[in-house]
């Protein structure tokens, strides 16, 4: 959404005169009979979300229920360990016991850990035991699992069952009509296989395709490299009356009490006292860039670290919050003039980053205007007049000699950045800019002249209100889990959904605040993008994670040139997938880099504008026939129809020169966005960027919020309020109906993304997938229509309010 700063003026100068404090003019939308209706139905689809989260098949997702399903006897629990999970070559904790419940492989360590774990609730004491493999005992291990196939099918039929009894009961329980129900239950089974049809459809013409087109630069993917560290082995110890019992898993016909490793010494190791260098990490850091004297310099304002078997199941929520921002609720209850928070905004001094993780919440130091951090409760300006004097006693000491002032210290980018270690591997990096005023292009070149206007000042200050979402996968993702995510979704925003009917009903915003800091910052279509990578995989039963995958999703906020712009959309950070079987490796990484790409845009926002995505354009471009260009080297840039600009010129050349492939149309149309594929010629990982050098981004047309999903509740309304000021004659009424739209819309439909994809993902995990095996979905996608039809009503009581705010 593009507009023109100059109807700021004219949206305020109406908004003065119509505006009168809480209530809008005209009747509310949303009457307090339907008030009262939509919470009656929002109460029965919690109870309904309630009774189906306590009947999903646990002893397939937790160790708890998975250990009192197979008993205590040591044995029964070594064999459930050894025939329902399989080894994969890495080494250390990546997913720990419950990510190896997740998908039913693991590391020795990994199974280990579930092991002991399972030991352990059943009463017993544990150890782990450790020690290094010879070559023969890792080939030993290798060629034992090499033909297993990665994925395993589930027991039972798995078709939902759509018999009119059992949709009957369901419809009663739901308090719906059945024939609606078994119309829409029909309808969605169809519409997921034509789309699994479709997409598989899709990414296998694409990996092909690219397959023909790289042929010549794979010329080392073919092979599986070895992972580092393997040797370092890891099974359990039970005490018993005669001492320490060895319980190894490690070969699919092993035996208790038999071990990989016979003779030698072994380290014993209890769970809790793990060592760091056995362990994969990811460390989150927030740095700032500052612009003094002509030189950039770097000051880390957040460093988090923390273990990648701790991200199972969790999701990372990064913002900056301005320090001089009002509450939530004085954005909506009238206390604050509307109509000067652009000038608010404008003249943000400080800025907080916080790192959000389920309860948890991250922060350290401050980020100042001029690029300095600080620790909270430091005084910036006795820096700022120490600098100052400094400057002034420089100048007294050179003489009567003249010179220009120096121009004072800014704060040009904010970077986050992603560090990712892992046993035997060196430390690997990714950043993202939440704010950047410079560009790769003249960061690269002389910044000596670069000066910051207040046109820029106006354009970080926004900027800054953009978020960056963060699921760090794992595992892979059952369906049973995938459904447990988002009941819990429903139960934990129901207080939200409520303050959103009342606010829409009466205007009165008492106990909004409290809602949106109690709302789940959990963003679903995370989740659904990280089990649809495996759901619609090519290949499901080749594909393994053997390393820490990072998925994006960022909003952006963007002011430039006197233009409003607010944008969001997937960003996938790193994909890459282990092969294990040695089998096509590089085609299969290939089609699985396609279609991580291709699901970027299936899952946008509004995928029918889904811009900049490489998965569709080459697809359009293959249809087209049209000519995509393989570049290896700078000097190949320049046989394009067209010129990349200095930004990505410099982003290039930095992929180049890691010995990175590029793959790009050798022409574009007028209008159109550059995209490509980045390509790793030694392994065949593949993704593809777009025109911000991020995965794929969607331009919002009014994208209403995401009130809860700051920290403080407050970003995300700043956000709305921004779009309100542009679109709206009174924006403090439209920031109001706007607040009720997605507490109603995102906390109802939040939990199981109403008649969207969540429900497709089930059906088609349970009938194609392994790992959990089935549960009932039929349970899960009548819920799921339920909580569709709630948050339809909910956003059609709102949208019939709407006219009193334009």
């Amino acid at each position: 959404m593009k507009i023109k700063l100059g109807l700021l003026s004219i949206t305020l100068l109406l908004a003065s005169s119509v505006s009168a404090g809480m209530m809008c003019p005209g009747s509310p939308g949303m009457s307090e009979a339907h008030q009262r209706y939509f919470e009656q139905r929002v109460l029965n689809l919690d109870r309904a979300a309630r009774d189906a989260y306590a009947e999903l098949p646990w002893e397939a997702l937790r160790v708890t229920a998975a250990q009192q399903a197979q008993g205590s006897e040591p044995d029964a629990l070594f064999a459930w360990v050894r025939d329902e999970t399989r080894w994969l070559p890495y080494a250390g904790e990546l997913r720990g016991a419950e990510g190896v419940m997740q998908d039913r492989m693991g590391s020795s360590l990994d199974r280990a850990l579930l092991l002991a774990a399972l030991m352990e609730e059943a009463g017993h004491t544990v150890r782990l035991a450790r020690t290094t493999l010879t070559e023969d005992g890792l080939e030993r291990l290798q060629s034992a699992w090499a033909d297993m196939p990665v994925a395993r099918r589930p027991d039972g039929p798995s078709e939902m069952d759509l018999s009119d009894a059992a949709i009957e009961a369901l419809a009663e329980r739901l308090e719906s009509d059945p024939d609606d129900m078994a119309e829409a239950l029909l309808a969605q089974r169809e519409a997921a296989e034509a789309r699994q049809s479709r997409l598989l459809d899709e990414s296998q013409h694409q990996a092909q395709a690219l397959l023909a087109m790289l042929d010549d630069t794979l010329q080392a993917a073919g092979r599986q490299d070895m992972e580092p560290a393997l040797t370092d082995h890891w099974w359990v110890q039970l005490r018993t009356a005669d001492g320490w019992s060895d319980f190894d898993p490690a070969l699919p016909d092993h035996a208790a009490r038999e071990r990989l490793v016979a003779d030698g010494e072994a380290e014993p190791v209890y769970p809790e006292e793990i060592p760091d260098d056995a362990r994969h990490w990811l460390t989150v850091e927030v740095v700032a860039e500052q612009l003094q004297d002509g030189r950039l310099n770097e000051a880390v304002a957040l460093s988090h670290r923390i273990p990648a078997a701790e991200l199972l199941g969790q999701q990372m929520h990064l913002e900056l919050y301005p320090v001089e921002l009002p509450s939530p609720q004085e954005l909506l209850d009238g206390s604050l003039e509307i109509d000067t928070l652009p000038q608010a905004m404008f003249g943000q001094q400080q800025w907080v980053p916080y790192l959000r993780m389920g309860d948890s919440l991250e922060r350290h130091k401050l980020i100042n205007a001029d690029g300095s951090v600080e620790v909270p409760g430091q005084e910036t300006a006795t820096g700022a007049a120490f600098r100052e004097a400094t400057g002034a006693l420089e100048g007294i000491g050179r003489g009567a000699r003249e010179r220009e002032a120096a121009a004072p210290a800014e704060l040009t980018a904010v970077v986050v950045r992603f560090h990712v270690e892992a046993p035997g591997r060196e430390k690997e990096s990714i950043e993202r800019p939440l704010m950047d005023l410079l560009g790769p292009g003249r960061r690269t070149g002389d910044v000596a002249a670069f000066e910051v206007d207040e046109e820029l000042r106006q354009q970080r200050a926004v900027e800054l209100l953009s978020t960056l979402g963060v699921l760090g996968q794992v595992a892979w993702v059952p369906p049973a889990q995938l459904a447990a995510w988002h009941y819990e979704g429903l139960m934990e925003n129901r207080q939200t959904a409520m303050a959103g009917a009342y606010l829409a009903a009466h205007g009165d915003d008492s106990f909004v605040g409290k809602a949106l800091e109690s709302r789940s910052t959990r963003r679903h279509a995370l989740d659904q993008l990280a089990a649809m990578r495996l759901a619609y995989s090519p290949y499901p039963e080749r594909v393994a994670l053997t390393r820490l995958n990072l998925l994006g999703y960022v909003e952006l906020m963007e002011f430039r040139a006197g233009e409003y712009r607010r944008r969001e959309g997937f960003d996938i950070l790193d994909n890459r997938i282990a092969v294990p079987s040695g089998e096509a490796v590089a085609e299969t990484r290939l089609a699985q880099g396609a279609l991580d790409t291709l699901l970027e845009a299936e899952l946008a926002v509004e995928p029918t504008v889904a811009l900049g995505n490489t998965a569709r354009a080459f697809l359009h471009g293959l249809a087209a026939e049209r000519d995509w260009q393989v570049i290896r080297r700078q000097g190949e840039l320049e046989a394009l129809g067209w010129q990349p600009n200095a930004d990505l010129q410099a982003h290039f050349k930095a992929l180049l020169e890691q010995e990175h492939a590029l793959a790009m149309p050798a022409v574009l149309d007028a209008g159109e966005e550059p995209v490509w594929w980045q390509l790793d010629p030694a392994t065949g990982d593949l993704l593809g960027y777009g025109p911000d050098r991020r995965g794929q981004y969607v331009e919002a047309i009014l994208v209403l919020i995401s009130a809860g999903d700051s920290a403080m509740g407050a970003v995300g309304m700043v956000q709305s309020i921004w779009d309100c000021l542009f679109t709206s004659s009174d924006p403090l009424c439209c920031t109001q109906d706007a607040a009720a739209q997605e507490m109603i819309g995102r906390a109802v439909s939040y939990g199981l993304g109403g008649l969207a994809e969540a429900h497709d993902i089930n059906i088609i995990i349970g009938r194609d997938l392994i790992s959990g095996g089935t549960f009932d979905r039929l349970n899960s996608a009548g819920i799921s229509k339920a909580a569709g039809d709630v948050a339809g009503a909910g956003a059609e009581f709102i949208v019939d309010s709407w006219g009193r705010c334009q």
